[in-house]
């Protein structure tokens, strides 16, 4: 185990910790991140448009394509937020102009979803145009990057206010990119017949859709994200840099399919993982916390379990993670890392049999466990595989956790026992001075 540590330590995490800082990841997960409130909006419609409960669903059924209108203006301009909020953040980190980045991004966007005939397919605007959004939010940064760099920029004279200033620096790259962008989607529809889009998919897309739409990619990414962890390096966050986007697009397809009344086609989405697996967090820990308030002896243990308790109900467990600790204690290891990977098989076989509905509806990751399945699924059995989930996580860390309390047990009682046999020292030690005095003042008298 050692000498495991130690590799990971010395080749692991020095790869690892330059990924979690590669300013491109990190814009990405900015640019994702950004679409999260309209998604929770988007998702309250659509559970109000089709309520899990008969009487509500028949109260709200005069009411249903008013209802859908809000998700449609949410969910079906997800690309365009990614697309501004991507190049924002990228700008941003260059210490670029980021609003200018961020419109010019739009720009090229609705350039490269134009059909032969001159429209916008507007089908693209949401989770479908969402990689081609992130792809030329990219280009559009480096592209000005490049050129302000070589200078080839219009310079204002001093004296000329920064606001104006700025927008001249910024015209000659935007012209450049919308051009350049254009150009390319001219040629690929007549020489294809495919947009940019059209071709991104073809090449980028469809294969990583099918990646993150694979069990064992899926487990490869939660594992990763939980050895991470073990290391103290936010796992989750390194893990959504690169899964968000794939797992968002299929929340999006399940939101969408329910809209039009048509078969929830997902099985994985985001809503797989934040909902189903990391109940209480990363590591499955929410078990770990009631284990830590009902069955530990351990003074320290327990006392840690009354303060995580509470937030690992909203799945936030960082004192559990940092307090416990889970980091760098390899007793914990194991079911740290295992519990959240056969919740993961768990739930996969759950959903993809028809036992529990597929989720559609996008709920915030703070919103407690049973309460968070029943509402992203509209099906009770939902709740109860959470519980199971639950369960199953609380009999992989039992074992472990009792292990760890037993040392601490014996740590405790260790320590109270030599500080009596300090005391006593110190008693002794005070009483020999005392006779000793008692015998010199004695003899002097």
């Amino acid at each position: 185990m050692k000498g495991l540590i130690r590799w990971l330590e010395k080749y692991f995490m020095p790869i690892a910790s330059k990924v979690g800082e590669q300013r491109h990841l990190k814009a990405l997960r900015d640019g994702i991140l950004a679409m999260i409130p309209l998604l929770l909006i988007g998702s309250f419609f659509l559970i109000m448009a089709f309520p899990p409960i008969p009487v509500l669903a028949d109260f709200v059924a005069p009411y249903v394509d008013s209802l859908l209108t809000v998700v449609n203006a949410t969910f079906n301009i997800l690309a365009l937020i990614v697309a501004f909020s991507t190049a924002h953040s990228l700008a941003n980190s260059y210490k670029l102009d980021a609003l200018a980045a961020g419109s010019f991004s739009v720009s090229v966007f609705l350039l490269a979803t134009l059909t032969k005939s001159g429209g916008i397919n507007l089908d693209l605007l949401g989770s479908k145009g969402l990689f081609v959004a992130v792809i030329l939010a990219f280009l559009v940064v480096e592209m000005q990057r490049m050129m302000i760099k070589k200078n080839i920029v219009i310079n204002m004279p001093e004296g000329v206010p920064p606001a104006v200033a700025r927008s001249f620096v910024a015209l000659i790259p935007g012209f450049f990119i919308v051009v350049l962008i254009w150009w390319i989607n001219c040629i690929l529809l007549r020489t294809t017949g495919l947009s940019m889009h059209g071709v991104i998919n073809q090449v980028v897309t469809i294969p990583l859709l099918s990646l993150g739409g694979n069990i064992f990619a899926t487990l490869i990414a939660i594992f990763v994200g939980q050895v991470l962890w073990c290391f103290g390096l936010h796992g989750t966050a390194l893990v959504d840099g690169i899964m968000r986007p794939i797992w968002m697009m299929f929340s999006q397809q399940n939101a969408v399919a329910k809209a039009a009344g048509e078969t929830i086609p997902n099985i994985f989405s985001q809503q797989f993982v934040e909902t189903f697996i990391l109940i209480g967090g990363a590591g499955t820990t929410l078990a770990l916390a009631v284990l830590l308030v009902t069955t530990v002896k351990s003074k320290q243990l327990k006392a840690l379990g009354k303060l995580a308790i509470w937030p690992a109900i909203f799945n936030i467990n960082e004192i559990i993670i940092f307090g416990m600790p889970i980091v760098m204690n390899p007793i914990m290891w194991i079911p740290f890392i295992l519990a959240p990977v056969i919740c993961a098989l768990i739930t996969y076989f759950a959903l993809a049999s028809g036992l529990v509905d597929r989720p559609y509806a996008y709920v915030p990751w703070t919103t407690p466990a049973l309460f968070s399945g029943f509402l992203v699924t509209g099906d009770w059995k939902a709740s109860a595989l959470q519980f199971v989930n639950f369960s199953v996580s609380a009999v992989l860390y039992y074992p472990f956790l009792k292990t760890l309390d037993n040392a601490k047990v014996r740590e405790e009682q260790g320590s109270e026992t030599g500080e009596f046999d300090e005391i006593n020292k110190i008693s002794a030690g005070a009483i020999d001075s005392n006779a000793k005095e008692t015998i010199t003042l004695g003899t002097t008298l």
